[in-house]
């Protein structure tokens, strides 16, 4: 079955130039909101990926099909080919091997057995990966600023390869957390639902009260943007939170009360609420370090377009960010670089940026299709006619408010008190707006993003996933959203 395309006003083609089909909304594609500039998708974002697909292979033994990821009209897309039966069995030797090697990593892979491999992850992120990585960063911001420029390459390799040995981290431990609030929802459906209604999400807010953003909080993943840690306008009232809490104690009671007649499924859903409530707050933990190397990083690849301009390969600093690697490399290395016209691309880039990517390109089959709509429906998610976008319910609720689109830090000041913040996506440096918004919509997304564990904290109603509510929503509209059944409607 072919993806649905969607209608641009060009009739912008959205083929593939690979085989398989490709995503932008999972793993890093969720911290990814506009077309990539070329020096970070040929240096950094390739470095991580195979970073992470190395480490992969070696922890569990799946080797994932290349490649890695497309770029279509300048969108990045995440491959999904290693989900694939073929993809299976072809490394179904080497992850038997590893199985009985290395049992409890391999049990991080589906959500029954995911539990037996939450100690060794958790373990190896706060004792090793953490650690390293913040060392890492520590010793290059204390040499990026006096390394000599052919230098700085080798810098910036040695933080990218870091970074994705941290991303590896978030998606073994923070995807063993990610499934263990799968078997959560998969009990309350089976068990709770017939009685309660709702869904499983009451019970994961008010964790733990949000926090600001550190400095190196990144809006999107791309090292072109600034990182920043606070936006453009001061937030608004801090969110009570001792309110959501008091919405979660209250959702327990009910929960327990309603298995007091079956002590064998009570100690269940207590043993399970334990371990989910105390790793949901340790996904946003993690998730919040993974762009601490992004500052070093990108005073980096600066003294690079620094040295550029000075030779006259480009126009300004922040031209290097519209070379391909091979060029900025070649470009330090030469006396004489050959001048690049970066106008071009950059204007390529602003053109791109306008466009309405579909969430999925290429080719899936019925059997993937069913996989990946399988959890949106396991949490409650009901699309109605009515809907004007539906998605992916992450945070529990009704809100009514004025539609506010923000594309980017330069928005952030427009959401007034009460609006739906309305976005491509949410990350780190986006967080101070959840004190003013009233309910959150993103194009992307999924119950482990940002945007979904934040809106928890806040109690806010949120829908993630929904492809195209950037597109399809209005500045201005009067809406409802509706956090429990993941639908957005007409007020």
């Amino acid at each position: 079955m072919d993806t649905k395309p969607l209608t641009l006003p060009d009739q912008r083609s959205w083929d593939v130039p690979a085989a398989g089909v490709y995503t932008r909304s999972l793993r890093l594609g969720e911290w990814i909101s506009e077309p990539v500039t070329p020096l970070f998708e040929s240096w950094l974002l390739n470095r991580m990926e195979e970073r992470f697909h190395a480490s992969l292979q070696a922890l569990i033994g799946q080797r994932a099909p290349r490649p890695y990821h497309v770029l279509v009209n300048g969108w990045y897309y995440y491959s999904l080919n290693w989900m694939s039966g073929g993809a299976w069995l072809r490394n179904l030797p080497r992850m038997v091997a590893k199985g009985i090697r290395y049992p409890r990593h391999f049990a991080g892979i589906i959500p029954p057995t995911v539990k037996y491999s939450i100690p060794v992850t958790e373990r190896a992120w706060r004792e090793e990966v953490q650690p390293r990585y913040r060392d890492a960063v520590a010793r290059a911001e204390g040499q990026v600023e006096s390394l000599p420029v052919e230098d700085l390459p080798q810098l910036i390799d040695d933080l990218s390869d870091a970074a994705g040995d941290y991303f590896t981290s978030i998606a073994t431990f923070g995807g063993a957390a990610y499934k263990m609030e799968m078997n959560l929802a998969r009990f309350y459906r089976r068990h709770l639902e017939p009685s309660l209604g709702g869904s499983h999400l009451p019970l994961l807010v008010g964790l733990e009260a949000p926090r600001d953003p550190e400095s190196h909080a990144v809006a999107t993943l791309d090292w072109w943007f600034e990182p920043s840690g606070q936006p453009s306008a001061p937030p608004g009232p801090i969110s009570d939170h001792a309110r959501v809490v008091a919405s979660r104690e209250a959702a327990q009671t009910a929960a327990f009360a309603a298995l007091e007649s079956s002590p064998r499924r009570l100690e269940a859903l207590r043993s399970l609420l334990a371990e989910a409530q105390r790793l949901v707050p340790l996904r946003e933990a993690q998730a919040r370090e993974l762009t601490l190397s992004w500052p070093a990083m990108r005073r980096g690849v600066l003294r690079i377009g620094q040295h550029l301009a000075d030779k006259g390969m480009i126009t300004a600093p922040d031209d290097v960010f519209f070379l391909r690697r091979t060029e900025a490399l070649e470009g330090v290395a030469a006396d004489v670089p050959s001048a690049v016209d970066t106008a071009d691309r950059r204007a390529l880039r602003q053109a791109q940026a306008a466009l309405r990517p579909p969430m999925y390109v290429g080719h899936m089959g019925a059997g993937m299709r069913r996989l990946i709509e399988a959890f949106p429906r396991l949490v409650g998610a009901a699309p109605t006619d009515r809907a004007i976008v539906s998605g992916t319910p992450v945070s529990p609720g009704r809100a009514s408010g004025l539609v506010r689109v923000i594309h980017g830090p330069a928005d952030f000041d427009q959401l007034q008190q009460g609006e739906i913040l309305v976005a491509p996506l949410t990350a780190p440096a986006w967080t101070p707006l959840f004190t003013r918004a009233a309910g959150v919509v993103t194009d992307v997304g999924s119950a482990a993003s940002h945007a979904s564990i934040v809106a928890r904290e806040y109690g806010i109603p949120a829908v993630v996933g929904t492809e195209d509510a950037t597109s399809r929503l209005r500045t201005g509209m009067a809406v409802i959203v509706d956090g429990t059944t993941g639908n957005v409607e007409e007020a």
